[in-house]
């Protein structure tokens, strides 16, 4: 699956998305911090199909993914 990277994600990570096979967003999140250096120290998002998810969810592939760094609103 692609996943999105925006904000200072995709400068740690070196590009605005990468590829990844997760069964569900706990794993994602697990795989994310292994692959992009610090993450686990940054405050972020995980967007599935434009929603913002809080909790566990199953990952079928075909999803819009985005992991969205903080940001204020106004």
């Amino acid at each position: 699956m692609q996943v999105l990277l925006f904000g200072m994600i995709a400068e740690r990570a070196g590009a605005d998305c990468i590829d990844l096979n997760a069964a569900d967003t706990t794993e994602l999140r697990s795989m994310l911090t292994e692959r992009i250096n610090g993450l686990e120290s940054l405050s972020y998002a995980i967007a599935v199909d434009r929603v913002i998810i809080n909790k566990d969810m199953p990952l079928t592939g075909s999803e819009e993914i985005a992991v969205l760094p903080p940001f204020a609103g106004g």
